[in-house]
């Protein structure tokens, strides 16, 4: 795989922005919430003529949504929702996000319509906002995401380690950068250093694989810090 670096400032950059997003998420309309998320991340685009849509699945406590791209113009009498996924009842997703019952249709009426810029930054920004966009909407399925902030920067890693009332151990990194790692045949890794709060406060290192199809898969990898 060949490896590269995104520049912090560009990386926090973008988290700045997403997180005036989700403060304002509930106030946009669909679809125009995931398109203005897509706008977020210059270096991922559909193509042209193609916006994204989504299904809302469950409740508003213990909804999600299931994302989609479909053509930005739609003839009379036409449904904007593709009729695979219009043929699938509502009660039997709810139970099967992430499931791979699913993916086939993630994959087609998705991931096959989103490309990223062939740089580090474009897999970094895919990546990301693969994670933001399945967490949109999402709360109560997604907080495995929305509840680690990312840190992109040396300043941001040693302010959180000042604040913690007790340190058990630190590794302080050399670099805050993502670090991307392209595959071949398409996909490849981004890895970026978080912090988790809640009851188990600890910095870690998060990989996300993205496979040749576009899914995108997380994975925690080495702790840099034990905090209390």
């Amino acid at each position: 795989m060949l490896e590269g670096r995104v520049p912090g400032h560009h990386a926090e950059r973008i988290f700045e922005a997403v997180k005036r997003f989700r403060s304002h998420w509930m106030h946009y309309h669909r679809p125009e919430d995931v398109n203005q998320l897509l706008r977020l991340f210059p270096a991922v685009r559909l193509p042209r003529g193609h916006m994204l849509d989504y299904l809302p699945i469950g409740g508003v406590e213990t909804g999600w949504i299931f994302p989609f791209a479909r053509r930005d113009v739609i003839s009379a009498g036409e449904s904007p929702i593709p009729p695979a996924l219009a043929a699938i009842e509502r009660d039997r997703m709810a139970g099967k996000r992430g499931s791979g019952e699913l993916r086939r249709l993630e994959v087609e009426h998705l991931y096959r319509h989103l490309s990223y810029e062939a740089s580090p930054t474009g897999l970094f920004e895919y990546a990301f906002f693969i994670g933001e966009l399945w967490a949109t909407k999402s709360a109560s399925k997604a907080r495995d995401w929305l509840d680690l902030e990312p840190i992109f920067t040396k300043r941001q890693f040693d302010s959180i380690v000042r604040g913690a009332r007790q340190v058990v151990r630190v590794v302080r990194p050399d670099s805050c950068d993502p670090l991307t790692r392209s595959a071949p045949a398409g996909g490849g890794q981004v890895e970026f250093i978080v912090y988790q709060g809640g009851a188990w406060k600890r910095i870690f290192r998060l990989r996300s694989t993205i496979d040749a199809e576009g899914g995108v898969r997380r994975e925690p990898g080495e702790v840099l810090a034990n905090l209390s």
